[in-house]
């Protein structure tokens, strides 16, 4: 090919040309091995396939694990490959958010911009020296080709391009993983699709659709029982261990915390007994990831976002999420006071630890799912312990968790810290900048007199508070809770109180959810994941 090349560019063009326009597979190997660096896997192999049969109005579902190059494949390569050949005139690109959508598009802008030999052998270039972020042209030898991006759930009836409606719809990552949980708003969007999206273009438009099953109805699910779709569902994990047994002890090793040599013991089990522990075992892309990587992955992130992101068969949602709590007691062994951890029995002096507190204020509204009564201002507390091999672990201590006014749950900030000694604390400030603050500024200034009074020596209280806005939708962040709780990283005390305790052992289905975000916030406290702002008044932080 090579002297090919040399001898006569232009034929060199024609030749490939020809090949790729019938090997989707060879285009991307050629133009797109800064893509392409792994031997492709079933998923990958099939959709090769499934377009070498050049079919018009096709209905297709691909449902694929998290990571392993659904979108590359099939929002980015594809639609290349069809602009390249004057496969398509009008390409959709729906995702659940606008930004996802423009994501689309800006990586087959890069494409066309950056890649030399793409735009060499196939002539493309734009039509206007600044394409859109939204929507841009193409231009190829044979003609120009029209590309959009439109959000889920927009109004978007009678899309049109000159005289052409789309011809190829591409729906990636369409639905939300907040809203995948409402009923409703899962109905609306299946109705979406059915009544605005599958009428946009004409009797030859395909509708593809691509992503990770989110939940049990989700879009994805219903459309893979709909005899119009051709539809498949892939597996990181095709066939497991038939040795659960030794990945049972396997994990008994990675989770012992208290030794810092875990992960390195576990390993080595792993190694003295690989041929059992993987017996009759698959995986969908072992060159991205083995059978052991996928375990590892599975105990960092937990069975639930597991079976959801890599297996796409999610948990039934109205199982508990921490469903493995480990518990602890304060104990004195010979005149040393500390946490005895039933599961290992093992016993953690307190001399050794560090305190810290989150708060989750009350707002003043119902937030519990039935829509009645206030909510719950409720404080963590708890003991950072530094583990050996990195890491740290958290001994959730003491609660405050009732439905108080502003003066008694900031009172009881600093009752916790006088039994405590906080070297950090943390207030969720979304609804009340600045002025919650001022008033734990306050009341501050009235322990320290009250101290002083009853000629306490050390009345002076010095605690760095960090003002934490959460952005991130919040039962997202609670669920990143869960390998944390289960696996023993975070450990509960008998003495905390049966409200805050059946907040955290009945999520998500309790009626109040104050509990468990207020120990997400105490839990990234911990984990530094809060930084002082420039303006650090008077011992006061933000996030």
């Amino acid at each position: 090919m090579k002297k090919l090349w040399k001898k006569d560019r232009k034929t060199a063009h024609e030749w490939i040309k020809i090949r790729c326009s019938e090997d989707f597979e060879l285009f991307c190997r050629l133009f797109f091995r800064h893509y392409c660096a792994l031997e492709f896997n079933k998923f990958h192999r099939d959709t090769f396939d499934f377009f070498q049969e050049h079919k018009r109005a096709i209905r297709s579902v691909d449902c694929a694990p998290r990571g392993y190059a659904k979108s590359t494949l099939k929002t980015l390569l594809k639609p290349l490959h069809d602009i390249c050949y004057g496969l398509e005139k009008y390409i959709l690109f729906i995702s659940a958010t606008k930004a996802q959508s423009n994501q689309k598009l800006k990586d087959v802008r890069a494409e066309i911009l950056d890649n030399v030999a793409l735009c060499d052998v196939y002539g493309l270039g734009f039509e206007s020296k600044r394409p859109g972020t939204e929507a841009f042209q193409v231009q190829t030898p044979d003609g120009s080709i029209y590309l959009q991006t439109v959000s889920s759930g927009t109004e978007i009836r009678g899309l049109r391009f000159r005289e052409y409606r789309p011809t190829k719809i591409i729906l990636d990552d369409v639905e939300d993983s907040e809203e995948v949980n409402n009923p409703e708003l899962r109905e609306d969007l299946y109705n979406w699709l059915m009544e605005v999206v599958a009428n946009l273009g004409t009797k030859e438009t395909s509708i593809e659709i691509v992503g990770t099953v989110l939940h049990r109805d989700s879009l994805l699910m219903r459309l893979t029982r709909n005899p119009a779709y051709r539809s498949r569902i892939y597996k990181a994990v095709i066939q497991w261990s038939t040795r659960q047994d030794l990945w049972d002890e396997w994990r008994r090793i990675y989770h012992d915390l208290d030794d810092d040599k875990r992960a390195e013991k576990a390993f080595k089990f792993f190694e003295k007994n690989k041929k059992e522990m993987l017996k009759d075992t698959e995986v969908l892309w072992p060159e991205k990831e083995s059978y052991y990587d996928l375990m590892l992955e599975m105990e960092e992130k937990g069975r639930r976002a597991f079976m959801k992101e890599k297996q796409n068969a999610p948990l039934p949602s109205d199982e508990a999420l921490f469903d493995n709590i480990w518990w602890y007691r304060e104990e004195t062994r010979k005149g040393v006071k500390g946490f005895l951890i039933e599961r290992t029995n093992s016993f953690i002096p307190m001399e050794s630890l560090e305190a810290f507190g989150a708060l989750d204020p009350a707002t003043g509204e119902g937030s519990n799912k039935k829509g009645k009564g206030l909510d719950y201002a409720t404080i963590s507390s708890g003991y950072k312990q530094f583990l050996n091999g990195g890491g740290c672990r958290l001994f959730v201590h003491a609660d405050f968790t009732k439905k108080a006014k502003p003066s008694r749950y900031i009172r009881a900030i600093f009752e916790h810290h006088q039994m405590m000694s906080f070297v950090k604390f943390a207030v969720e400030t979304n609804l009340y900048r600045g002025l919650l603050m001022e008033n734990i500024k306050r009341e501050r200034k009235n322990v320290e007199k009250e101290l002083k009074k009853t000629g306490v020596k050390q009345w002076a209280i010095r605690v760095p508070f960090y003002e934490i806005d959460n952005r991130e939708n919040k039962i997202k962040r609670i669920f990143t809770l869960e390998p944390k709780i289960n696996n023993g990283y975070i450990l509960f005390n008998r003495a905390l109180s049966i409200d805050y305790m059946n907040m955290i052992e009945e999520f998500p289905k309790a009626d109040h959810d104050d509990a468990p975000d207020s120990l997400e916030m105490l839990w990234g406290l911990v984990n530094n994941r809060y930084k002082p702002s420039a303006i650090n008044l008077n011992l006061m932080g933000s996030r």
